[in-house]
């Protein structure tokens, strides 16, 4: 295949070909990048790994993993969006395609939506420090990225939902948000190290017998029953 020039001056036909190449290409190594950075942080959720050890496990030189990413708070926050990302996708096809009443719809995705954060507990152990350690660490341009990414993402599933609880327009992202902020609150109350929670002068503590999974059920129950019996 040969390559020609438009009126515009693009390049059309071997060229282009090759352009995308290079970028499927890039985008597969900054798949593979994040891959390995998640599987070492399930093996301790409690610390981030350095990027050497990420390039190790990548299989990449240390040097190529900081031509995809500033630093380590820059690839675990890029691993963040891009899995909350996944799950807003998730929740809102699950709202394109629910059916029943508003009450039976909404039942089915609190199900759905707790079953998700309980099979996946890394997704919550990140966020929580997502904030204090991983933000702060970004450029103004990296931070606004990837907020773009988020509230975009919450944006489509905000109208999804809309159209399945008869909502007002707008007023799906702005629950949803508040959804979001009373799970991330609930997680972080909730998840101790078993020693802690379990150390006697601490045992008998409400908060030590906090079941996260049956809580966010219940809590989010009640929030979406108030804004669903609220005038619209």
């Amino acid at each position: 295949m040969s390559a020609c020039k438009s009126r515009s001056g693009r390049i059309w036909g071997a060229e282009m070909v090759q352009y995308a190449t290079a970028a499927e290409d890039k985008q597969a190594r900054r798949e593979v990048i994040l891959e390995a950075a998640l599987a070492l942080f399930l093996e301790d959720t409690r610390r981030l790994p350095t990027v050497a050890a990420v390039a190790i496990r990548s299989g990449l030189a240390k040097g190529t993993v900081y031509l995809y990413f500033d630093s380590k708070e820059q690839i675990f926050a890029s691993l963040l969006v891009r899995d909350w990302l996944q799950f807003i996708g998730l929740i809102a096809e699950f709202f394109e395609h629910s059916v029943g009443t508003e009450e039976e719809r909404l039942a089915a995705f609190i199900e759905f939506y707790v079953a998700h954060i309980l099979d996946r507990p890394e997704l919550m152990r990140l966020d929580s420090i997502g904030y204090a350690m991983l933000e702060p660490a970004l450029s103004d341009a990296a931070l606004l990225d990837l907020k773009i990414q988020f509230s975009g993402a919450l944006d489509g599933a905000g109208r999804a939902m809309e159209g399945a609880l008869n909502l007002r327009a707008g007023e799906g992202v702005t629950l949803l948000f508040r959804h979001f902020a009373m799970t991330r609150g609930l997680w972080q109350v909730a998840d101790l190290p078993q020693a802690v929670r379990a150390h006697p002068g601490f045992a008998g503590h409400p908060f030590a017998r906090v079941d996260f999974g049956d809580d966010l059920s219940h809590a989010l129950a009640d929030y979406w029953r108030g804004a669903l019996a609220k005038p619209r």
